[in-house]
């Protein structure tokens, strides 16, 4: 597991007092991947091993102390006493475990217990676009492919934004989680015998079922598509209703398969030109907005579709799910009102000027790639923890009296900048600086690649001025929760620690250990997400004047 400590990658922490924490200009952070690919990572199947003090819940690594004799281990980012399991301890009798052995800082648990269902993936295709780029389109969502009753249309009002409730209540589905096994099962269809009785099928699966239950009537049926046939006059756009489309297939998820890994795939050739989301009208005389018009606050429909994108974008991460963009025409479409929906999720963005291009269909197909394992490199409806230590004074790891701890050095979390949303989880270990999306120490990632990256910003507390502790260390922990591309649940867990030193004193230790390609990607995320709600020229100042105090 990849790990750059943007302040210091040499095994030290700088401790900064007031004065020096103001004069700080790279930020203590961390670029971490939460699932880069590790083919030394031993499988663990059994689930981690917990602190047992409620406000920690930190899970055992290499770090921790351990008395095989009294069967307890300490936890070092509370000192908590903790029991070791039966179950754990069945492992230690025969061979040490893995978590406990220095090398394996990082390790990934698969949960046994949890619900195994394989990720849904939903296509959204715009069928306003000529013949030949829809049949170019036809051909590579047929590519992708490895139901009976799968052939009904329902139409929808594209004028319209509906909820997911009414969507629930036009379709007849509901909120009924199924396994694997019970998508494919047909109502009133006999059992073998020995079968055993099943639960009701979901009516889900009257639009959602298993690729190997449905693949001929997929393939036939992305095969039929045909041009939207309502007539377009000469000087008129297509009456594209893309914001409505979306919101359908985001509720249809919603109300079928909270919580569950799945893919919004939406594919567009054009700008939306009604209803909800709309970016422009139909009269091709009236050109989309331009940076000009954006400038001049002279955007007739953005903010407004803004707004609904954004609403589509929160809905989507509160369900883990995620929504890809692939967006192929020679004008603008409206990525811009669209982005959000993007960068909360972690879904891609693909722009190019047409369906046939080897641009877009070389990029279609690396979204499905596989690894040495034929498994697809993508993880879905994953949660990333962040646990920081609190140095302690006057704590004994092995004594049972507690009241004597003082805090004097605390590692706090500022915030995080990437694909993510901010779960809100507060607690003590959140600081009152936000760089990003702060004020939590929990993020949602609803899809996750081994390459995607979360830029993670730290902030050093010193209590009442305390010396620093002689050979003290501070602890991070990055616990992620994530579904496989194989349906099982699974939780990666990597623990560093970095030795202490005084920046008045052991300034040297800080400088030969920076971090300059980590702090370049530092900065540049700190840029990019200023520019999002910031004026231009203020972001500007802002880096100029970061780099004349960096040098």
């Amino acid at each position: 597991m990849r790990i750059e400590t943007a302040f210091d990658s040499r095994g030290t922490f700088g401790h900064l007092v007031e004065s020096r924490v103001n004069r700080l200009v790279v930020p203590l952070a961390c670029l971490y991947q939460p699932i880069k690919e590790r083919p030394d990572l031993p499988p663990i199947q059994y689930d981690p091993v917990l602190c047992t003090r409620n406000n920690c819940r930190a899970i055992l690594n290499p770090l921790c102390q351990v008395d095989y004799r009294a069967k307890l281990w300490v936890c070092n980012f509370c000192f908590q006493r903790n029991p070791l399991s039966s179950s754990i301890w069945r492992h230690i009798e025969q061979h040490q475990p893995a978590e406990l052995m220095p090398m394996f800082s990082t390790i990934e648990y698969t949960i046994t217990r949890a619900q195994c269902l394989p990720p849904i993936y939903l296509y959204v295709v715009d069928t306003c676009m000529d013949d030949e780029e829809l049949g170019a389109l036809k051909d590579s969502l047929q590519m992708s492919l490895s139901t009976e009753g799968c052939s009904k249309s329902y139409v929808f009002r594209g004028t319209k934004d509906l909820t997911a409730k009414q969507i629930q209540e036009m379709l007849g589905i509901g909120k009924v989680p199924v396994g694997p096994q019970q998508m494919g099962q047909q109502p009133g269809q006999p059992l073998r015998p020995g079968q055993p009785q099943q639960a009701p099928v979901s009516p889900a699966s009257r639009f959602l079922q298993p690729v190997s239950n449905c693949d001929m009537s997929l393939t036939d049926l992305i095969g039929e598509l045909q041009r939207d046939p309502w007539p377009v006059h000469q000087g008129k756009r297509p009456l594209r209703s893309t914001g409505t489309a979306l919101s359908i297939a985001i509720g249809l998820l919603e109300c079928t398969y909270p919580n569950t890994g799945a893919r919004v795939m939406l594919f567009v050739g054009g700008p939306c030109s009604q209803g909800p989301g709309q970016v422009v009208n139909d009269d091709l005389k009236q050109p989309i907005r331009s940076h000009h018009d954006i400038q001049k606050d002279n955007a007739k429909y953005m903010k407004k579709a803004i707004k609904h994108y954004d609403h589509l974008a929160m809905r989507v991460a509160t369900n883990g799910h995620c929504v890809d963009i692939y967006s192929c025409a020679l004008d603008q479409t409206g990525l811009m009102e669209m982005k959000q929906c993007c960068n909360s999720t972690g879904g891609h963005m693909v722009m190019g000027d047409s369906f046939n291009s080897s641009l877009f269909k070389q990029t279609f197909q690396r979204v499905f790639a596989k690894d040495q394992k034929n498994e697809l490199k993508m993880a879905f409806n994953g949660t990333l923890e962040v646990k920081c230590s609190r140095e302690l004074k006057g704590l004994k790891p092995w004594c049972p009296i507690y009241d004597v701890k003082i805090s004097i050095i605390d590692i706090l979390v500022q915030g995080g900048i990437g694909s993510c949303v901010s779960l809100n989880v507060k607690g003590p270990l959140v600081s009152d600086t936000e760089i990003g999306m702060g004020n939590t120490v929990q993020w949602k990632m609803c899809t996750l690649t081994p390459s995607a990256t979360i830029a993670l910003f730290f902030e050093v507390v010193n209590q009442h001025s305390a010396p620093i502790p002689q050979g003290g260390r501070g602890c991070i922990q990055f616990i992620t929760q994530y579904q496989h591309a194989s349906g099982q649940r699974r939780i990666r867990v990597t623990t560093v620690a970095r030795n202490w030193a005084d920046a008045s004193s052991n300034i040297h230790h800080i400088s030969a250990g920076f971090d300059q390609e980590a702090a370049a990607v530092i900065m540049a995320r700190m840029a990019v997400y200023r520019a999002e709600s910031d004026d231009s020229p203020d972001v500007l100042r802002w880096v100029d004047r970061m780099l004349i105090r960096l040098k």
